[in-house]
């Protein structure tokens, strides 16, 4: 993994801000949230490494190859750590899903994971689940749970005390409604994060950023990011997530639980990828 991390390191910070530019800006096409914000993160600030999305393609190219994690990050003080890869040694992929938007189609995803059985890492905004509550308990019944902070703000332009604020607001939520904390899994919104805000994330008790892979096959770049929340059609998301599969092992995608196109074609995908031998699971299971 030393070996593969360093490989990785080579990556340029600018490659990285264009990546962060291009995720999550708005969780669902079809009605982006009102709480979304678009990351704006200078390419000296950012210090973990990424790379940009790619352009959609038709089909995966399924040429694997090996990168690490957990990946740290340099910081004074409490170790901190960003997540945008598993263990390399299982045939295994990380399935997460972004939920801040709408309820439109989380049941009709549920209902294809649940058919497959399958079980997901579900990163969770508070407002979101204060105002769909049974949805949200139904989703933790049966799928890891984890903080997608409170309301979706940039937290690179929040305080140290802010951040951690907002991040408590959602657990006390998570807490009250779930019956458990999330922590210390979380994603910031938007994937707006530098140095700082990973260090004060970690000193309120988030000490495990996740992020989704980022990496490069015959064809160029690839990001485990599925694209759901553009202008994509359904088969494009399909083919970004098994693109980003055949990347090979401990790989971390994202999709959105309100995403129609994710709807449409996650039975075929989770189908293909037993077909193929991949097991998907949670984060927490690809990190063992």
């Amino acid at each position: 993994m030393d070996e593969a991390l360093r490989r990785r390191a080579a990556l340029t910070f600018a490659s990285i801000a264009t990546a962060l530019l291009v995720a999550c800006t708005q969780p669902s096409s079809a009605q982006p949230p009102t709480t979304t914000t678009t990351p704006t993160v200078e390419p000296t600030r950012v210090v973990v490494t990424a790379t940009p999305s790619p352009a959609p393609t038709a089909t995966p190219t399924p040429t694997p190859t090996a990168t690490s994690t957990p990946r740290p990050v340099p910081s004074a003080g409490a170790p901190v750590r960003e997540i945008d890869r598993g263990n390399l040694d299982r045939r295994e992929l990380a399935l997460t899903f972004d939920c801040g938007a709408t309820a439109n189609n989380t049941a009709e995803i549920l209902a294809a994971l649940r058919d497959a059985d399958v079980h997901t890492t579900w990163f969770m905004i508070g407002d979101w689940v204060r105002a769909h509550p049974d949805l949200s308990r139904e989703i933790a019944s049966r799928h890891e749970i984890a903080s997608h902070s409170d309301t979706h703000p940039d937290y690179v332009l929040m305080s140290d005390d802010q951040i951690a604020a907002d991040l408590e607001a959602a657990d006390r939520t998570f807490q009250q409604v779930l019956g458990r904390s999330a922590k210390p899994m979380w994603r910031a919104a938007s994937g707006s994060r530098d140095a700082r805000v990973l260090a004060a994330a970690t000193r309120a008790g988030w000490w495990q950023h996740i992020f989704w892979t980022l990496d490069r096959d015959a064809n160029g770049l690839v990001t485990g990011d599925s694209g759901d929340w553009r202008d994509f059609t359904p088969q494009q998301v399909a083919a970004n997530m098994l693109r980003a599969a055949a990347l090979g092992n401990g790989v971390i995608t994202v999709s959105h639980c309100d995403s129609a196109q994710t709807r449409q074609v996650l039975p075929e995908v989770l189908r293909t990828l037993k077909e193929q031998g991949v097991r998907v699971t949670t984060v927490s299971d690809v990190l063992r």
